[in-house]
């Protein structure tokens, strides 16, 4: 029996389907990239300290000054990883001049879910792939803005305990009236 020439096509052409991955940032994956593989991957071109454990993620964070990468203008990267030793997000400290530069990367590649771009003031922009979320924050009185790639269920995470941090502060604050 001979099979039509589509249903012979067809299964390599899922074959050759790329498999979904996570949000990409200098050269690693939001959600796949393990702590251990980020240290091997630059430990001959930056330091890398620690920073400890993130109350959100309960994993460890490392960080760099952002020398590995030819990204000018980058101070600082910090890297989050959660309780499993998977890259949870990665936030970068960068000049505050390559606002515009960065945005326009960023709208190329990812759609636009929230702006604020004001001539004078506070600008922000959020971008929302599948798996993560992406905030480029630049606040007025600063000279500095940040770039946060954060997975998704680090943001939810955050969120509640901020909001039960904040509700807990306006209680016990309450309570001295």
């Amino acid at each position: 029996m001979r099979l039509p020439l589509p249903l012979l096509i067809l299964p390599c052409m899922l074959w050759l389907q790329p498999a979904k991955a996570g949000t990409q940032v200098l050269g690693v994956e939001i959600g796949v990239t393990t702590s251990e593989e980020l240290s091997n991957s630059l430990s001959r071109s930056t330091d890398l300290s620690e920073r400890g454990i993130n109350k959100y993620s309960g994993g460890k964070m490392l960080a760099s000054d952002g020398s590995a990468y030819q990204i000018e203008g980058l101070t600082e990267v910090l890297y989050i990883f959660d309780s499993t030793g998977k890259l949870a997000g990665v936030i970068m400290e960068m000049d505050k001049e390559r606002f515009a530069s960065v945005y326009q990367y960023l709208q190329s590649k990812y759609k636009v879910r929230a702006t604020r771009l004001p001539y004078v003031g506070d600008q922000f922009a959020r971008f929302e792939p599948a798996d993560a979320i992406i905030e480029l924050d630049a606040p007025h009185l600063s000279f500095t803005m940040q770039l946060r790639y954060i997975r998704n269920d680090l943001s939810q995470k955050y969120k509640t305990d901020n909001a039960a941090e904040r509700a807990a502060k306006k209680k016990a604050e309450s309570a001295q009236f």
